[in-house]
């Protein structure tokens, strides 16, 4: 009866040995059961050619042979600390016959059997097209998937493999430092006869025939496998596999592959030479850490990474799962004797084994071991700060959020309070109410002869998926503005401000997209911070600048408020706000954004093409987004409650600001409410008032 073990959410059954289980020679010693690789015995130092370039393996060697060959299908069983351990034929063969590109084999780590156990799992479900893994730095996965590359091509007939690197540059070392190398440090009966060049560095074709035996009838590797099969590798590009039959591949470091090839539309399109009408004839390997989300790769691979999440689906939309081991497991210098990381503080076993065989030869400390790796991590955590801490987390994740979490390397603001506010969201998402705002007119008739009829407008929304507005709250107080004779004026300036980004296209169909952004301003109840946040965006193209224009109007009228407009785009939206008398519904250029150097006349809106307006945006941007405070952090990201608001954040580039009309509608509402405040601030501490009155007298 086998046994179950959990890895990464998935039940993998293991089988119990039902024949030979290695214990290395000390069935009664436990403190020396634990894997042991061994050497190509003595009697393969001569092996006979014939004529056609074909081994020819003696009694001795065949037997050897077809063990070896037995094992790398069927797995392998060992005792490990008296504890029956069994690892897939894919791991016994990256053990025993892969040599790293450093010449040297692999030694066993625990964590790496259970990502070969969960990959052996996976490639048996048919739906499944591929293990997307996520990873630390110098984690092994590349040399495990290269390994698997070859071993495609050894077992399987007709074997189709290639592989993509981050760059022409990296896919050519990975070929040539791994791939070729390890193939050629293989056995003779592990190796099939390769047809082209052995010194290629672009490919790797085998032969029809690979090995033929001596006195006896028996052959290392069927006549039906490792036969008419090749390996080559190619640049990143989104073409780079998309004809023909792939078997295995490896895509490499998809986390920082350039913005010409997303790596989530090269998996789109590859995908395509794995399957045969509904049968699967692929399979992929796309092992990567992250590198910063808006510069490089690192959205691309979390679009792939979120497609492929076996725990929300039983069947994932892009037919792939992901795998993710934190980085104290299996960390380089706390794995014991048996492979175990030591992720906790060791036992004494444990730590006289780590200190003799890691204190002295790198940085390690004997004070260092005993913190167990997951402590040692967290010191150098705490000895980093800004981009340095991001980056070391961004090479030692602990868990899948940061592995995204912190990389926003370029960031303008922090990217590690935006990114928490995001998961945050992940798990507990708000409710947006997608709608449309509806003007509503009511005539009243004047019971006075020959006085005017009274016209009472108002807003309300109507929800619709089509709507451009999401709406997180409506306004406390519903059209609070009043109308004197044909003049509007808000009554609630005080609780919300609207901030807005135009477009520069007066038929704005192919344009950016026009934003609103509502905003609450502060409302402080027993003491308690109860506003500064956005409740309403409105996302979507209008067809010409009126309608959209109308759309503000609407805004300003149902939440009673004013509407600071970015005007680079141009100032015509004034001549409709004053055609229907609606002036005081604007904001003219905050006291914040005004230079007190050169004094301009004021314009309805701020004007980002002003170097000091530029300026005063992302400074108000910074004082809300990260606070103001060097001592912690006194911010208010966490209040905001839109994804994609703050996903603009995460990758806002203020040099390049055009894509980011969330953001700028943000800003509009904050030069607002948090610049005149800090304005009001900096007055009273700079002008404070006289404790006493003054009397000017006049002496005769």
């Amino acid at each position: 009866m086998g046994s179950k073990l959990n890895i990464y959410g998935t039940d993998v059954e293991i089988k119990s040995s039902t024949s030979f289980v290695e214990d290395w020679g000390y069935p009664n010693d436990k403190s020396m059961q634990f894997w042991q690789r061994k050497e190509l015995p003595h009697y393969f130092q001569m092996v006979e050619y014939n004529s056609d370039g074909d081994a020819m393996l003696d009694n001795n060697q065949r037997e050897y042979a077809l063990e070896e060959v037995r094992r790398c299908r069927e797995g392998f069983y060992f005792l490990n600390n008296g504890v029956e351990t069994y690892i897939t034929g894919k791991h016994y063969f990256y053990l025993q016959w892969w040599k790293l590109e450093d010449d040297i084999y692999a030694d066993y780590r625990e964590t790496d059997r259970k990502y070969f156990l969960f990959l052996d799992y996976w490639e048996k479900v048919s739906w499944c097209l591929g293990v997307v893994r996520g990873k630390k730095r110098r984690e092994g996965a590349s040399s495990q998937a290269t390994s698997n590359l070859i071993y495609e091509a050894i077992f399987y007939k007709n074997s189709v493999c290639g592989l993509v690197s981050k760059s022409e540059i990296d896919g050519k070392k990975t070929f040539t430092k791994m791939v070729a190398f390890g193939y050629r440090q293989l056995p003779v009966f592990l190796k099939p006869k390769q047809l082209n060049n052995k010194d290629s560095i672009s490919e790797l074709v085998f032969a029809h025939k690979s090995v033929n035996t001596k006195d006896g009838k028996g052959k290392t590797i069927d006549s039906d496998t490792g036969h008419r099969s090749s390996i080559d590798f190619r640049s990143p590009s989104t073409n780079a596999y998309d004809s023909g039959r792939l078997s295995r591949g490896l895509f490499d470091e998809g986390g920082k592959w350039g913005k010409e090839a997303p790596f989530s539309t090269f998996i789109t399109i590859v995908k395509k030479t794995m399957v045969k009408g509904v049968k699967r004839v692929g399979f992929l390997e796309a092992p990567s850490t992250v590198n910063e989300m808006s510069k490089s790769g690192g959205e691309e691979f979390k679009i792939v990474w979120d497609g492929a999440n076996q725990h929300k689906n039983d069947r994932t939309p892009n037919r792939l799962v992901k795998y993710f081991t934190p980085a104290y497991e299996g960390y380089l210098g706390f794995i014991d004797k048996y492979g175990h990381s030591v992720v906790d503080t060791p036992t004494k076993e444990q730590y006289d084994y780590l200190v003799e065989n890691f204190v002295g030869i790198g940085d390690l400390t004997e004070e260092d071991i005993k913190k167990g790796a997951k402590g040692y991590l967290l010191s150098i955590r705490e000895k980093l700060t800004g981009a340095a801490l991001e980056e070391e987390i961004r090479m030692n994740p602990f868990d899948e959020e940061e592995m995204f979490m912190y990389a926003g390397h370029n960031c303008e603001f922090n990217s590690i309070n935006i990114q928490k506010q995001l998961n945050e969201l992940e798990q507990n998402p708000v409710f947006l109410r997608r709608a449309r705002l509806v003007k509503n007119v009511k005539i009243i008739k004047s019971p006075i002869p020959n006085v005017k009829d009274r016209i009472v407008e108002s807003i309300s929304f109507v929800d619709s998926e089509s709507g451009g507005w999401y709406i997180l709250e409506p306004p406390k107080t519903p059209n609070n503005f009043k109308k004197i004779g044909d003049y509007y004026e808000p009554l609630s300036k005080l609780d919300y401000q609207i901030g807005v980004d135009t477009t520069k296209d007066d038929f704005a169909i192919d344009g950016s997209k026009p934003t609103i952004c509502v905003f609450k301003k502060s409302c402080i109840i027993d003491g308690e911070e109860t506003g500064l946040y956005p409740v309403a965006l409105y996302l979507d193209r209008a067809r010409l600048d009126i309608h959209f224009d109308e759309e503000v109007l609407k805004a300003c009228m149902w939440y009673g408020c004013t509407a600071n407009y970015e005007i680079d785009a141009g100032t015509q939206f004034y001549r409709y706000f004053a055609k229907l008398n609606a002036n005081y519904f604007l904001e003219w250029t905050p006291k914040f954004a005004q230079d007190p150097v050169k004094m301009k006349p004021l314009k309805p809106g701020s004007q980002s093409a002003d170097p000091f307006q530029l300026a005063a945006q992302l400074q108000v941007a910074k004082m809300y987004i990260d606070g103001t405070s060097n001592e912690g952090y006194n911010g208010h990201v966490h209040r905001i409650k839109f994804p994609t608001l703050l996903k603009q954040l995460l990758k806002y580039d203020h040099a390049k600001r055009t894509p980011y009309d969330q953001v700028i509608s943000l800003m509009m509402c904050l030069l607002c409410v948090i610049g005149d405040s800090q304005l009001l601030k900096t007055t009273m501490v700079s002008k404070p008032k006289n404790l006493l009155p003054k009397y000017n007298l006049k002496l005769n």
